[in-house]
């Protein structure tokens, strides 16, 4: 009897103790999880209706422009062939004062297409720093809404999850809230 009641008295101090371990002090222990996204910057732009805008103005200016060199060109060649014809019948001093001159023009025409070339690439850089500027308040209200505290461009990223990109729904919330 003597070891029953030993028994009986170990499994109740045993229980004690158990139950004693899961009410212990513990502390509540806040985890948040780290909410990391990704964002394709390029395809936010050119895949909006404000960014699709602008590229397709882009578009034509460098259509209009290229369009404008092939002509030019075309003119530059035909006069080059009439001062090949005409150096045969005039002094090499005439040649070489037309030929001067020729060389004069196409440099002239040609810092005049290119800065042609940079207006439209300024026009470009200027309409992708306004979007980003424009965006950058819808950008911040959807992903705390998400509950996102770190969006990423996509292409500093090796590898993320397909769930991780956002660029989809970031350009639908965009084409919602920003005016044209």
């Amino acid at each position: 009897m003597n070891l029953k009641a030993n028994i009986s008295l170990f499994l109740c101090i045993l229980f004690m103790c158990i139950s004693s371990l899961s009410h212990g002090q513990t502390y509540p222990i806040h985890k948040k999880n780290s909410s990391i996204a990704v964002l394709d910057q390029e395809s936010l732009f050119s895949k909006t209706i404000w960014g699709a805008n602008v590229l397709k103005n882009v578009e034509e200016k460098v259509t209009e422009l290229a369009a404008e060199n092939r002509l030019i060109e075309n003119e530059l060649e035909l006069e080059e062939l009439n001062l090949t014809k005409v150096r045969k019948i005039i002094t090499k001093i005439e040649f070489d004062i037309l030929a001067i001159q020729f060389d004069e023009k196409v440099k002239k025409i040609r810092d005049e297409q290119s800065i042609k070339q940079r207006e439209i690439n300024i026009y470009l850089n200027e309409n992708k720093k306004i979007f980003f500027e424009k965006i950058t308040p819808i950008l911040l209200s959807y992903i705390d809404e998400l509950g996102i505290e770190v969006l990423l461009n996509k292409d500093t990223v090796a590898l993320a999850s397909l769930g991780s990109d956002i660029t989809q729904s970031a350009i639908n919330r965009i084409n919602e809230k920003l005016d044209d």
